[in-house]
């Protein structure tokens, strides 16, 4: 009988333990619901930003002719009838629909155009170097680094884990940034293992 009370306040002190625990757990990685509106604003249509080789829809209301499916082209360029080449790589959908109702303006009174992303091609990371299958990758949801190195089959033999970077061009600028997959795999640092964004190259050396 004693045995069993003990058993049962053991038992007791541990639910208390683990239920102390588990919130702090869940707030270290937190960060999962933290960028959840980052990606939403992503994907949501006035707030993408238009890259190469993504497919728009465009129609320019009571104008029927001027309606056309247009690629981004290398150039980061769309080409149209009336305005001919307007600049889209970089710009959101709802800048790009100003910038050509602007131009129409020239040739058609109040102009009212509609943009529409058709398919997106430019929402890419690349990892490289020393996994099993380097390459570009299709970013269209939440996609952190230890999910790209994942993706990308994991470690060779000969990769160095602890000295992985992560360059990202912004504004013209690239940024290198460390990333210990040793420390986050046991649980240190977690904060280095950040959401990626298009662009995102991940060196394993």
């Amino acid at each position: 009988m004693k045995t069993s009370a003990y058993t049962r306040i053991i038992r007791c002190l541990l639910l208390i333990f683990f239920a102390a625990w588990l919130p702090s757990c869940a707030s270290e990685y937190n960060v999962v619901n933290s960028v959840s509106d980052v990606m939403q604003t992503l994907h949501t249509a006035e707030e993408y930003v238009i890259g190469h080789g993504d497919r728009l829809n465009i129609t320019v209301w009571g104008q029927e002719g001027l309606d056309k499916d247009v690629i981004v082209q290398p150039d980061g360029k769309i080409s149209l009838a009336l305005v001919n080449d307007v600049p889209a790589v970089g710009l959101t959908v709802g800048a790009l629909r100003k910038e050509l109702e602007k131009r129409y303006k020239e040739f058609i009174f109040e102009p009212n155009v509609s943009i529409t992303v058709q398919e997106i091609k430019s929402l890419k990371i690349y990892v490289i170097g020393e996994v099993n299958n380097p390459g570009e990758f299709d970013l269209l949801t939440y996609t952190d680094v230890l999910q790209a190195i994942a993706k990308a089959g994991g470690f060779t033999i000969y990769a160095k884990p602890n000295k992985i970077e992560i360059i990202r061009t912004f504004g013209g600028q690239k940024t290198k940034t460390r990333f210990n997959y040793n420390q986050v795999l046991r649980g240190k640092n977690l904060q280095q293992n950040i959401p990626l964004k298009p662009g995102d190259v991940i060196v394993v050396p």
